[in-house]
Parts: C-alpha cells; structure tokens; sequence
C-alpha cells in the first residue's frame, strides 16, 4: 500500500517535468518558425514522428518478446486516441483550429490511416505490406513539404548560427526527456497495474494506446497554454501517420500475426467513422469547431465503451 502511494506521488512529480519538457519543444520551435518564416505546421509533422519513441521503444520489446500483437494495439489504438480523443479536446479548449478547407489536402491522411487495417484483415501484416505502409509515410511527408514550402508572407528575422543550433539543441533536449520521463510513467503504471489480467491486443489499445501518447498529450496541452493552435493539430497528425510507418518497420524485421477479433473489427471500425468525420469537419467553414471536437471525442468514448463491454463478456 505505501509502496502504491510512492508510485502515484512519483507519477505527479514525473508528470510536472513531463510539462516543462514540452515547453522547450514547443516554445523553441515556435521561435524557429518565427525568425526562419516557415509554417508551424510543417514542423509539428516531422515532430510528430520524434514524439512516436515510446512507441518505437516499446514495439522493440514487444518483438523481442515474442508479442508483437500488443505493438499494433498500440499503433493501431494510439490513431484513435491521437485523432479523436486528443484533437477533439483540443477543438474543444480552443474553440476553433484553422484549416484550408480543401478536403483534398487531408484526404492522404484520411486513406493512409485506413491502409493498416484494410492490410490486417488477413490477420497479419507482412514485409510486403510493411515496405509499402513506409513509402505511404515518406510520401505524405514529401506531399507535405510541398504543401507547406512557401516562405510566410511578411517578414524573415535575421537569425545567428549559434542561436539556431541552441534552439535546435533545446528541441533535441526536450523530445528526449519527453520520450525517457514519458516511459518511466508508463513503467510505473503498469507495475500498478500488474495483477489485472487483461488480453494482450485489449492492452495496447487501451493503456499502451494512451500512456506511449504522452507525449503528444503534453505537448498538444502546452500548445494550448501557448496559443499555438496549428501545432497542436499538426503534431496529432504527424504522430498518427507515423503510426502505420513503425508498424512497417517492425514487419519488416518480422511479420506481424494476431487475431482478427471483434476487438479489431470495432477499432478499425470506429476509426474509420472518426476519419469519415474530419474530413467532412477539415472542410467546413475552413474550421475545425468546438461542436465537431464534441462529436470526436464522443466517438472515442464509444470506442472504448465497446471495448470494455467486449473485455468483460
């Protein structure tokens, strides 16, 4: 019992540098963006996959162990929670994010996300199916960097050398305390949590799904303190596509079986209605709203109602 209460305490403590540790992510990368004149956006992409190392990390093990079935809960769960519970909060908090309101410009994501599992319906996710799950990621980051190229209208602030390479080097800081502070909480949790018998896929979509997107948590929640609102969108987006790209990864280095189950069938049809959303969302009034964040956020209260009712029947 107070070995239980010391861990909690050392959860709030760990949760507290987790904060300042995003704020030099995004803070930094703000300033960048400011005195280079590039979009916030683009960068909060190529973040998104440095925020995706607990993942990588625990996906590692996972192979190591012989369980890879929990990894692709993880990733496969993590689009959910990134897309639907995290940006519909985010909507929500700040009211309005900005978008071009050209269904076009998400609808790469939109297909890309849905790819994994179209490929998982036989049960497995094989070398084949991991090279072209990650030459869909580098295409949507070159589409990206098309998209997002133009220098911002206005001005260009004369940035120094040694300037630059601090607040790059503060960046690198803080994606690697993020990552490091981010697994020792997850590590914690699961020591709390080790006499609940849950199944392995069920794991990683609920918990893992969640605890290894602490980082895009703490950094979304920071761009709100911050005002950055077109980070906080990005970031969710380019961590939820970087998602599918790990799951290629470790197919390449072994092929992924797991079952098919209703667990499987209710995500990916879960998320295939989140999806279905935001696109209608991304394009109306050029906004993503309050009242759509509602409505996303529903949908993964829904998700993880099924869930639970499939766990425990």
């Amino acid at each position: 019992m107070l070995l239980n209460f010391g861990i909690i305490i050392s959860l709030f403590v760990l949760f507290h540098f987790l904060g300042k540790s995003a704020d030099l992510i995004v803070l930094n990368i703000k300033r960048i963006c400011h005195k280079l004149g590039i979009r916030i956006f683009f960068m909060g992409i190529i973040l998104g996959f440095f925020t995706s190392l607990p993942e990588l990390a625990i996906g590692f093990n996972a192979i190591l162990k012989n369980i890879p079935e929990i990894s692709l809960g993880n990733l496969l769960g993590g689009i959910i929670v990134l897309l639907g519970l995290i940006l519909g909060l985010s909507m929500i908090v700040e009211r309005r994010i900005t978008t071009d309101g050209k269904i076009t410009s998400f609808l790469p994501t939109a297909i890309y996300l849905a790819v994994p599992f179209i490929l998982g319906l036989d049960g497995q996710i094989s070398s084949v199916d991991g090279i072209a799950l990650i030459v869909g990621y580098l295409f949507l980051i070159s589409l990206s960097f098309i998209q997002n190229k133009e220098i911002q209208d206005g001005f260009k602030i004369k940035i120094t050398k040694e300037k630059f390479l601090k607040e790059i080097g503060l960046i690198g800081l803080g994606v690697f305390l993020v990552a490091i502070l981010s697994s020792l909480i997850i590590q914690l949790t699961l020591f709390l949590l080790k006499n609940i018998e849950i199944p392995i896929f069920i794991l990683g979509i609920l918990l893992f799904s969640i605890g290894t997107n602490l980082p895009e948590i703490i950094i979304t929640i920071r761009s709100w303190r911050h005002h950055i609102k077109e980070l906080s969108l990005s970031v969710l987006t380019g961590s939820a596509i970087a998602n599918p790209a790990i799951i290629g990864l470790f197919a390449l280095i072994k092929p992924i079986y797991f079952k098919t189950d209703p667990a499987f069938y209710f995500l990916m049809a879960f998320t295939f209605v989140m999806l279905a959303a935001l696109l209608r969302f991304y394009e109306t009034k050029k906004s993503l709203s309050r009242k759509e964040g509602f409505v996303l956020v529903s949908i993964y209260f829904l998700f993880l109602i099924t869930q639970t009712l499939f766990l425990v029947y």
